[in-house]
């Protein structure tokens, strides 16, 4: 049995960190329907396609059913409160204030179904005078401080390479609605839970924050190692490309032999952490030197046959290509309805009894409106009025 069959999940979110999270939900067994505007979720335009596939708006809307609802018709709005009334559990990412406009809020919805569990996120949070302001993942990055850590210590400030803000957000809401639903077992009520991008960020990086807030030191940009990490834990230029080595309790006389240069060990410039620290200028010299003469994957090979914890810098092609990638179920296979089978990134998670998968890719722009309609005890009759309303399309 899946962990979340029989739970209904209303999905109000849009673009990456709101439909991540649901669609996680719905790895886990979760009806989702995701309520869409005419013309849909803007992901569905936003994104280029790749062979017919749009990449971004299937990774966050797998397994999902569409309903489209025009909300700004007061019908349709009668129709979501009605979903809402008998649903477990809400989750939405527009504007603050926005869903509260059209009668859909948790002030609304809550004493028509006091076991909803209504679940949204935003940029800032919900206290402060940021709390109404909107953003996206780079904002989040931006003023979450992390990318005050990232770049080159001279350098300007970077931005992560991926989404970081927006996925972790949607991983947070998954979190936040499957603690919701356990604590309404307990107590047999629902109730709002918010997730924010730039809270999700600061809760990354708790050590590098808690060290500020009790030493008031600002933290400088990593370059190729962390700020607080005074041993050899950073990347390498190798013949090939790069690697990276995690120095960690009596790693060093290892890391000598790997480079065929065992009295480093011992040498008095290097002997210690604290006299690597002081001397790391000529340390890197020696190391840059060494690795520059044979392929990552060698260098790896020698370290870890040494006990030294070392790997390449990996590609998404190298990653891809490997069958642990496959093996794993970090990429899984899915049949596409355009595009027939494909690989897909697939849920991060393992689990003995009832794991998460792929149930299907995403849907069309309101493919299941008249199915859910239907669910909801919706007639033919009904259906064509909503018609003629322009509620539904």
């Amino acid at each position: 049995m899946d962990i979340l069959q029989g739970i209904r999940v209303l999905d109000f979110t849009q673009h990456q960190a709101g439909p991540y999270g649901a669609a996680l939900l719905a790895d886990f067994g979760a009806d989702v329907v995701k309520v869409e505007r005419p013309g849909g979720d803007p992901a569905r335009t936003n994104f280029p396609e790749i062979d017919g596939v749009n990449t971004f708006f299937l990774v966050n809307n797998r397994g999902k059913r569409s309903i489209c609802l025009d909300l700004s018709k007061p019908a349709a709005q009668v129709v979501a409160r009605r979903l809402a009334s008998s649903a477990d559990a809400l989750v939405h990412n527009l504007k603050p204030g926005a869903m509260e406009k059209l009668g859909l809020g948790y002030a609304d919805l809550g004493p028509l179904n006091p076991r909803l569990v209504y679940a949204s996120a935003s940029t800032y949070g919900p206290h402060g005078s940021m709390k109404n302001a909107s953003g996206v993942d780079l904002i989040a990055q931006a003023e979450s401080g992390i990318m005050s850590v990232t770049g080159l210590p001279d350098g300007d400030a970077l931005p992560v390479g991926a989404a970081v803000a927006d996925a972790l957000g949607g991983v947070n809401l998954a979190f936040a609605v499957i603690a919701a639903l356990y604590g309404r077992e307990r107590s047999g009520v629902g109730q709002a839970v918010q997730v924010s991008l730039v809270g999700g960020l600061l809760g990354l990086q708790a050590w590098e924050l808690q060290n500020h807030v009790l030493s008031r030191a600002l933290s400088p940009r990593a370059g190729r190692s962390h700020p607080f990490v005074k041993t050899l834990w950073q990347s390498f230029r190798a013949s090939d490309g790069e690697f990276v080595i995690a120095e960690v309790k009596d790693s060093w006389p290892g890391i000598c032999r790997a480079i065929g240069r065992p009295e480093l060990g011992s040498e008095e410039r290097f002997r210690s952490v604290g006299r690597r620290l002081k001397h790391r200028t000529a340390l890197l010299e020696v190391l840059g030197s060494a690795f520059a003469t044979a392929p990552s994957g060698e260098w790896v090979r020698r370290l870890r046959a040494e006990g030294v914890l070392a790997a390449s810098v990996r590609t998404y092609a190298d990653i891809a290509a490997d069958p642990d990638t496959l093996a794993n179920g970090y990429l899984r296979r899915l049949t596409h309805p355009k595009k027939g089978p494909i690989e897909t990134p697939g849920p991060f998670l393992h689990f003995s009894a009832a794991p998460p998968e792929i149930r299907a890719g995403a849907p069309d722009l309101g493919e299941h409106t008249l199915a859910v309609l239907r669910e909801a005890g919706y007639g033919d009759r009904d259906i064509d009025e909503l018609r003629s309303a322009g509620a539904i399309a």
